[in-house]
């Protein structure tokens, strides 16, 4: 609003959502528009690096946290603390990782900004798990296997923080949408994410310090049972049920290119095959559910 013209003008403001899944009836045609307006995925490294600020940065990574999920599910103050983020890729584990921590890696982008001391925690040991060993390359102090979020919290409580960053990769949702043996309980695993942020904030305002926490996702789940998805092609095999690896074209198709390989993403709702029936939901596509994850910021104190 200009406030020189706001007295003799009329003042339209508009509280209008655009980031539901209605999102998903103009996604793939309006892919160019949507990439130019929102923050992109492959933006995060310079944009956390750049909004560094504070004695002690942490960022924590969650394998599979749609937009969707954490809306329907987090509370208001950690809502007003995010802002969407698309994943401009194909909106699987190991690609949108790798685009979340960048090359060079957050690590080391904020060691050059002074922040020399670095922290990391991981489900996956580093030298057993190539993906790890990338996305936790800089960290200078070691990457701690942990089995739980309270073994993080403790470790926290006596690390040397100030002027460091800590980076967290833990589990999501992801773990729920394949081959998991009951309904997935959705909710519960949010708030869980939701209570660790909190107990996560509640340690760093007991030390002496400033800090900022990010919070970020990989990508988001398609839910079978909340949407109508439809078969593209022969539904036969194995495959991924969201993206081809290769060169193809097509008009519910989006073509990728990651790392010199190129992909095809599916759009919404279509998926390659039949799914199994312990196959909760699907990701790697591109629809509003799996490629716009969360960015939440929160400052302490």
């Amino acid at each position: 609003v200009d406030e020189r013209f706001a007295h003799r003008l009329p003042t339209i403001r508009c509280d209008h959502d655009p980031f539901t899944t209605e999102l998903n009836r103009i996604l793939l045609a309006k892919l160019d528009w949507v990439k130019r307006w929102v923050l992109c995925q492959s933006q995060l490294p310079e944009v956390i690096s750049n909004r560094a600020e504070s004695d002690c940065v942490v960022l924590i990574i969650v394998d599979g946290l749609g937009l969707a999920d954490w809306k329907r599910y987090a509370p208001d103050d950690f809502l007003v603390a995010t802002e969407p983020c698309f994943v401009d890729g194909i909106s699987i584990t190991e690609h949108g990782m790798k685009r979340i921590v960048g090359a060079p890696t957050i690590a080391l982008r904020l060691a050059e900004r002074g922040y020399e001391r670095s922290f990391g925690f991981s489900y996956w040991e580093r030298a057993e798990n190539e993906l790890t060993d990338r996305l936790f390359f800089g960290i200078t102090e070691g990457v701690r296997k942990v089995r739980h979020f309270g073994e993080v919290l403790k470790a926290l409580e006596r690390l040397p923080l100030e002027g460091s960053f800590v980076q967290i990769v833990r589990q999501g949702l992801d773990q729920l949408s394949h081959r998991h043996r009951d309904r997935p309980d959705i909710v519960a695993t949010v708030k869980t994410i939701v209570n660790e942020l909190a107990q996560l904030t509640e340690c760093l305002k007991k030390r002496p310090m400033t800090a900022q926490v990010f919070l970020t996702a990989d990508h988001g789940i398609l839910w079978r049972d909340e949407h109508k998805l439809r078969l593209y092609g022969a539904g036969e095999g194995s495959v991924p049920p969201r993206y081809y690896e290769g060169l193809l074209g097509g008009e519910v198709l989006w073509r990728v290119e990651f790392e010199g390989n190129d992909y095809a993403a599916l759009a919404y709702p279509f998926i390659r095959r039949k799914l199994r029936s312990d196959e909760w939901g699907v990701h790697g596509g591109l629809s509003f559910e799996e490629s716009f994850v969360p960015l939440v910021k929160l400052t302490v104190p």
